[in-house]
């Protein structure tokens, strides 16, 4: 389940930080972009651009994330660091 906000396109980093965790959570589980895709019927490249934060449409991801099984919360910002 995905918490936060409840429609509407992500800004980029928030689908970056989505994209990041669905990833995150998706190689916990021991699944290959192709499992996964099978499972939430999705094509794989799209499990690719989702996990990139290329696809910032937020059903998408809620989508993504329920085939996985995972909560996530929508970031409200997020901060990336430069060194």
């Amino acid at each position: 389940m995905i918490r936060g906000a409840d429609r509407g396109p992500l800004s980029a980093p928030q689908a970056y930080a989505l994209g990041h965790r669905l990833r995150q959570a998706r190689e916990e589980q021991g699944l290959t972009r192709g499992q996964a895709a099978d499972a939430v019927d999705f094509f794989p490249t799209w499990i690719s651009q989702i996990e990139g934060g290329e696809i910032d449409d937020l059903e998408t991801m809620r989508t993504y994330a329920r085939a996985l099984g995972t909560r996530i919360t929508v970031p409200r910002t997020a901060r990336i660091r430069r060194s």
